[in-house]
């Protein structure tokens, strides 16, 4: 949209004819040549240019210097105020036509708008100060034409009469203005406050005439208002300035100028204009807020989109279960194009999956149905590919699914592990030969001594490895059976560990410290499973506890729970393998502790799980390495 200057300077020459137009038709300027009726408007022109602009300071001062210059010759071509008014209401008048009849997108904004009209509100401000301080002296030989020679004593008594009757009519205009006008004499008292000064300030003219203004307004010290009151009154130059008057939380705009008596101000309240301007400045950083906010989002939205098309398979769904979106790999897995898919059921593009007995129909529904995420790893025969499956709900009510092929994974874990469930099972036999044979020639009485030494060491050697097959199978099955198998029967738990503990004596005498209270200690479990736990966290601890410490086992009650504690000293479990003791041959694969497969623990907390308990594990330097069992007494 144009600025004001702009109309301005468009419209200059049709301006300028226009108001000469209509400037002759005043009474005062019948006898007027044109070059005078126009006197310095050009120029005045060009300082309101610089005011639509924003420009202060410079020219300010050269607008104010040219009002007076206009006002020396109207009074000299014997101008009244009134016809001085008009003027001035007529320029007014004549730039508002430049943009009242243009479309609102192409009219100036309010605020330029608003700017134009206090610069002339206050050129008729400075005109009725300037008119009213002028001396009748100066009004006596303003007259153009020659009067009839009259006595000295007729002449001063018409130019008293013509300044009194000018004086009721500045004062009469100056009550009319909606702008408070004030002036004050060269030591600062009051000498004249209009009935909108009264208003704003909520005060007569009785309670401030002739008092000293930083004595009735104490909180401007110190303020814009002392500071250019001061250099209007010392420089002599009109100034304009804001200022924020804090005991009554309101913004003021002033037009000051020097006066004979003093300074002469033109007052405005502007505070809903600043208001306004605030509003507009605080409502322009938001929508910049807003606008940089949509498009880090819409840069984070592009980038999603990427990583989103050429990430894992992806499916969006919505909640009847029709396929929104699919990504570029989705159609490479599936072999599908997504022009054959979207818009469609998942359970038709996919009829594989249509069955309440496989995990992508149940878990999709649940997903569905509670709003929860669901994770799920599933074998999809058309394709021979097994799945790892994250579904999420989304906000409109769908579920956006992400899949992964974990083929190679899970036929690598499922062939170590029916490899180890064959070799397992198949080793039982030779191995039983093995210890049959041992047996038999043990028993033979012939039988030299170092060849009876050697024929233990494979009767220990058997026995190893024959708790190395049973591990193996019981992991087996724990992995791809669903769990260790139990068979649960009524028991007593004090005796089982007390009896597992004296087989250790035998290897390890002095070794072991049992504690219990008194019990009951009985419950429903498969003992010889519970047996094969004591004995590998007993056997554990015996292995890796320092060899002049004790080992501590503890038995009690804590409600319908069975707590075993194993506790013994030694070199504690390092923090970052912890979390890992129960993990399947880690013990292993650690180099620094020597034993078998590393698997004992791993099925002591299958077989624990599989009771309904816990097992847990700590270690430290001061008190040592725990592994706690908690069973109930029944079946969950």
């Amino acid at each position: 949209m144009p600025s004001i200057a702009d109309l301005i300077e468009r419209n200059r020459e049709s301006l300028l004819q226009h108001y000469l137009e209509e400037a002759s038709r005043l009474p005062s300027a019948r006898e007027v040549c044109p070059q005078d009726v126009i006197d310095n408007l050009p120029e005045y022109l060009d300082t309101l240019c610089a005011l639509s602009r924003g420009q202060r300071g410079d020219p300010d001062y050269t607008r104010r210097r040219l009002e007076e210059t206009h006002l020396r010759l109207r009074l000299q071509l014997g101008y009244t105020l009134e016809d001085v008014r008009t003027e001035l209401v007529l320029l007014e008048r004549l730039l508002a036509g430049l943009w009242v009849s243009l479309p609102p997108g192409q009219r100036p904004t309010p605020e330029d708008i608003q700017l134009i009209r206090n610069g002339l509100q206050a050129a008729m401000a400075h005109a009725v100060s300037f008119l009213s301080e002028y001396s009748p002296k100066n009004r006596q030989g303003a007259h153009r034409t020659e009067a009839p020679r009259v006595s000295e004593e007729h002449l001063r008594r018409a130019v008293e009469a013509a300044a009194e009757h000018e004086k009721q009519q500045v004062t009469s205009i100056l009550e009319s203005i909606s702008e408070a006008f004030l002036s004050f004499d060269r030591d600062w008292r009051f000498t004249y406050v209009n009935h909108e000064a009264e208003r704003f300030m909520g005060l007569t003219r009785e309670q401030v005439l002739g008092r000293d203004h930083w004595e009735v307004f104490p909180a401007t010290l110190g303020t814009n208002v002392e500071h250019y009151y001061r250099r209007v009154a010392t420089e002599r130059i009109p100034l304009a300035f804001e200022n924020y008057y804090a005991p009554w939380n309101r913004w003021f705009e002033f037009h000051a100028y020097p006066t004979e008596q003093g300074i002469a101000v033109y007052c405005q309240d502007i505070t809903e204009r600043k208001n306004r301007a605030e509003e507009r400045e605080q409502y322009l950083r938001e929508q910049t807020r807003l606008r940089e906010q949509a498009e880090r989002a819409l840069r984070l939205s592009q980038r999603a989109e990427e990583v989103l098309e050429h990430g894992d398979p992806f499916i969006l769904l919505d909640k009847d279960f029709r396929i929104l979106q699919v990504n570029k790999n989705q159609e490479l897995v599936s072999k599908k194009p997504r022009e054959e898919t979207l818009g469609r059921v998942i359970w038709d593009v996919f009829p594989a999956i249509n069955n309440p007995e496989s995990a992508y129909w149940r878990e999709y529904r649940r997903a569905m149905k509670e709003r929860v995420p669901v994770h799920f790893e599933e074998y999809y025969p058309p394709q021979d590919l097994w799945a790892s499956v994250n579904a999420y709900p989304t906000a409109e009510g769908g579920l956006a699914v992400f899949l992964r092929d974990v083929t190679e994974r899970k036929r690598a874990e499922q062939f170590r592990e029916r490899l180890m469930g064959i070799v397992s099972h198949d080793l039982r036999s030779p191995l039983n030969s093995i210890t049959l044979a041992a047996g038999i020639l043990l028993r033979q009485e012939d039988l030299s001594e170092p060849i009876r030494g050697r024929v233990r060491r494979i009767v220990q050697s058997a026995e190893r490895m024959s708790r190395m097959i049973t591990d193996l199978l019981d992991f087996t099955r724990a992995r791809l059976g669903g769990g260790i198998p139990l068979h649960r029967r009524p028991g007593e738990l004090l005796g089982l560990v007390r009896t597992t503990l004296e087989e250790f004596e035998v290897t390890h005498p002095g070794r072991l410290v049992f504690s219990h209270n008194q019990g009951p200690y009985t419950g429903e479990w498969d003992l010889d499973r519970l047996a094969q736990v004591i004995s590998n966290l007993v056997g554990n601890a015996l292995k890796h506890g320092a060899g002049n410490t004790p080992v501590e086992v503890d038995l009690h009650e804590e409600g319908q729970e069975i707590i075993l504690t194993v506790m013994n000293q030694g070199t504690p479990i390092p923090d970052p393998l912890l979390p890992h003791v129960f993990d399947p041959f880690r013990r292993a694969a650690d180099s620094s502790r020597q034993g078998g497969l590393g698997l004992g623990l791993y099925i002591a907390q299958q077989i624990v799980l599989a009771h309904g308990g816990s097992i847990t594990a700590s270690s430290s330097s001061a008190t040592g390495t725990t592994f706690t069992v908690r069973l109930p007494r029944e079946r969950a």
